[in-house]
């Protein structure tokens, strides 16, 4: 599978509060990514990232509300290794020494052009291997590739149904940390559904699995549990 093919599995988060220029490079990230979510400022991008599963984040340094480099900051307490891009009409050193700590896949200066973007598409996609992101592990001999959206267990591939899929890439988007059930009903579902419904979907992604990873947190909701996360 080339690079191209790749983000096209893939979603990325973008975030920039001039509106025109967010058209314009929002057209060229639907072209090469298979979902675009568009934020105007860091907030916004928050919310947006704690209610996907995002893959890329690219923003903006100077927004307001929250700049690029404060919702950055943030967002690396919580996932240290997605690939994440700050953009900047500005070349203030002071920005790009602030900008070091933050392990940035690349800080792009406005404008934009199309080879730059290539080029750190390119770089997305190493980052991505590098760490193990397009395939992880879940256990002992047992993958999930987000690229055919399978699981992978003693070599064989396991098929997941669509929903199968949201849910588990909802629960890795939160490895170790309890989902909601409205928060299943709302990214996997689309809206509210009988309790049972959810019951029987963890209960065939159980089976499929052959592991206990998937933790029923009472009354609440579930998360997964993975040394490898």
């Amino acid at each position: 599978m080339n690079n191209y093919n790749i983000l096209k599995t893939l979603s990325i988060l973008y975030a920039e509060d001039d509106l025109v220029i967010q058209e314009s490079i929002s057209r060229i990230l639907k072209i090469f990514f298979k979902e675009v979510f568009v934020a105007n400022d860091g907030n916004e991008a928050l919310e947006i990232y704690q209610n996907n599963k995002i893959n890329v984040l690219m923003l903006d340094y100077v927004m307001p509300n929250l700049d690029g480099y404060q919702t950055t900051k943030i967002i690396r307490e919580i996932n240290k290794k997605i690939p994440i891009i700050l953009v900047s009409a500005y070349t203030d050193k002071d920005k790009l020494l602030n900008a070091i700590e933050l392990n940035l896949i690349k800080y792009l200066e406005k404008p934009i052009l199309h080879e730059d973007l290539i080029n750190v598409f390119n770089s997305v996609i190493s980052s991505l291997e590098e760490n193990n992101l397009l395939q992880i592990k879940l256990d002992e001999d047992i993958f999930y590739s987000f690229i055919t959206k399978k699981i992978i267990k003693m070599n064989e591939e396991i098929v997941l149904t669509k929903n199968e899929i949201l849910f588990l890439e909802l629960l890795l988007n939160k490895a170790n940390l309890l989902v909601s059930k409205e928060l299943i009903e709302n990214n996997v579902f689309e809206g509210p559904v009988d309790e049972n419904t959810i019951r029987n979907m963890v209960y065939r992604l159980r089976k499929k699995l052959d592991s206990k990873i998937i933790v029923t947190v009472k009354d609440l909701g579930y998360l997964i549990k993975s040394s490898a996360m």
